[in-house]
């Protein structure tokens, strides 16, 4: 039978930057990733020294900016980056995409006092980040979600149930959607 592990692609990249970038994905990917993928994978580990080693080698936080820890790669770039990833375990490649979207929130609408005192954990200090939107009657549909957040005092107050949350009981930080205004349509 002939092989099918999936085979790096020739990509297109901008920089000698991505490309060295890439390269190192790959080394990452197929000496540290790939060989115990499918041992941990039938066991259901969930490969958070990977994770710590991608934090290390600066890759959690690549489309955001450096000033946070974040490693100013353009988002073909970063996506070239998942596909290396995903390539050699799945589950890394999607863990990825999900850190990255947790922390999204902060880095676009944050304050600067907020980025400042948590972005470089977030994005390159180790932490692992969770999104929390599926819920049982909407499923991953945002615009139909029941969860609310109410203001009291600093604090917000979350009610609601969420169905899933890619990361949950492992993650160091949760990003939660919620409703803040009405009911929604």
């Amino acid at each position: 039978m002939p092989d099918r592990a999936p085979q790096p692609v020739d990509r297109q990249l901008p920089t000698e930057e991505a490309r060295d970038l890439i390269a190192l994905v790959r080394d990452i990917a197929h000496q540290e990733i790939a060989p115990n993928a499918a041992e941990e994978e039938d066991a259901g580990r969930f490969p958070r020294e990977v994770f710590t080693l991608l934090s290390r080698s600066g890759l959690l936080g690549l489309p955001y900016d450096s000033e946070y820890g974040g490693g100013d790669q353009p988002y073909e770039v970063y996506l070239q980056v998942l596909e290396e990833l995903a390539a050699a375990r799945l589950t890394v490649g999607l863990g990825l995409s999900v850190h990255t979207l947790a922390s999204y929130a902060l880095a676009t609408y944050g304050t600067k006092a907020q980025q400042v005192e948590h972005l470089p954990a977030m994005l390159g200090g180790g932490l692992l980040g969770a999104y929390a939107l599926s819920e049982p009657a909407s499923g991953s549909d945002a615009a139909s979600l029941r969860t609310k957040a109410v203001r009291d005092g600093d604090d917000w107050v979350i009610t609601g149930t969420k169905s899933w949350i890619t990361h949950g009981g492992i993650a160091d930080f949760y990003t939660v959607m919620a409703r803040t205004g009405g009911e929604g349509p």
